[in-house]
């Protein structure tokens, strides 16, 4: 086993807080694949339906977002599907149908197919109306993946877990091209203008050409990196495990960074020129990026475990989810904690945290607030976005 650089032994006695997560990262860095013995949920919320499609384990469901029930299945007379017994079917893919593990959430790669990325070297085409799984053998690729996939009007980009990234023709799955990276990638590439950028665990941040998988760029973010960029004023913006947050160019130069408290594992939000980040030692920050990257506040120690993912950026709030199992509503001026508003859950929270829009066809008056737990009794759960208030719970099935 190789550690190319990770001290293993000292990034666990330094990190512990972050448990199996980073345990599988590094491991699968250092090592190449592996079976992975942890899984976490995977959510993405699915076109103007605002559905939210959930992956866990090897579980894939559809979730209506006004009740958090899986989405009724309908035959094509728009008859609600039931079965021998009478109850109504819901759109679940259960391990008999797709016999793979998932750990990327599923993504619509057009009106009527649903794609589900396995771990298992496999995608899956799922009808997206009948919930009927296209190629029930998958279509084999060459790694494993855990991030979620990007799509071009043409091409699906997916890392690999281990190393590389690679493209496929959405048409029929088949590959286009593979691009070779040291270690693994653990996020979705950022698509802009014809160029992919990606970071990898081999501490790189990449620019690469969509269309011919050729190398612009590459950039040394001085540490490991997990999360996707964030663009904005022409400008990139990624975190990574060596304590920065950088500014930089779309040419590959490093205009600012910004020093953190630890670890920046997820993508950072912007709005109106400020950046929002969280570190895994549970702290928050807001920064200026119209002149370089200057700190506007700081919140420190909003949680006891590491927070992952993005920040939810809305109205007046800054939302984080922690691995202590709790959501944290801030205030967006000045980072302070609404404390009456801290809402704890049954397990830890390791998944991006979606918003669900008022829709008066869908009879949702008021923002949504949703996230995934490990928790199976609550695997998926709805917040208001105002008062904090749960508004239902998808326990898995």
């Amino acid at each position: 086993m190789r550690s190319d650089g990770l001290n293993i032994p000292k990034i666990f006695k330094r990190h512990r807080i972050l448990g199996a997560a980073i345990l599988i990262s590094v491991t699968i860095a250092a090592c190449g694949p592996a079976p992975l013995g942890t899984s976490w949920p995977a959510i993405s919320k699915l076109d103007d339906s605002q559905n939210i499609a959930v992956a866990f384990g090897t579980h894939v469901v559809l979730l209506d977002p006004t009740t958090g029930k899986p989405v009724q299945l309908r035959n094509s007379e728009g008859q609600m599907r039931v079965d021998e017994a009478g109850n109504p079917l819901g759109w679940v893919l259960k391990d008999n149908e797709t016999p793979a593990q998932f750990y990327s959430a599923p993504i619509l790669l057009d009106d009527d197919t649903l794609l589900a990325p396995s771990y298992d070297k496999k995608l899956f085409e799922v009808d997206a109306a009948s919930g009927r799984v296209e190629n029930p053998a998958g279509t084999p690729i060459d790694g494993h993946i855990v991030a979620n996939v990007t799509l071009s009007d043409d091409l699906i980009f997916a890392g690999y877990s281990d190393r590389n990234l690679a493209a496929f023709n959405r048409s029929d799955l088949s590959k286009r091209w593979t691009f070779e990276t040291g270690h693994g990638v653990w996020s979705a590439p950022l698509l802009q203008d014809g160029t992919l950028y990606f970071p990898s665990l081999d501490h790189f941040l990449y620019a690469v050409d969509a269309e011919s998988g050729q190398q612009r760029w590459k950039l040394d973010l001085d540490g490991a990196a997990t999360s996707s960029p964030a663009y904005a004023n022409d400008r990139l913006y990624v975190g990574s495990f060596a304590r920065k947050i950088f500014e930089i160019s779309m040419e590959g130069e490093i205009l600012s960074e910004f020093n953190t408290e630890d670890w920046v594992w997820g993508t950072p939000a912007i709005v109106d020129d400020v950046l929002y980040a969280a570190d895994v030692g549970g702290n928050v920050y807001a920064l200026n990026i119209s002149e370089g990257l200057t700190l506007r506040w700081k919140a420190a120690k909003v949680a006891a475990r590491a927070i992952r993912m993005t920040p939810l950026v809305h109205e007046d709030y800054v939302v984080v989810a922690s691995r202590d199992h709790r959501i944290y509503w801030l205030n967006l001026e000045d980072g302070s904690v609404i404390a009456d508003r801290t809402r704890e859950l049954q397990g830890e929270i390791l998944t991006d945290i979606l918003l669900i829009e008022p829709d008066s066809e869908r009879d949702i008056s008021e923002p949504l607030v949703v996230v995934g737990t490990l928790a199976p009794q609550e695997l998926v759960v709805a917040f208001t976005l105002e008062s904090g208030e749960r508004q239902w719970t998808y326990v898995q099935q």
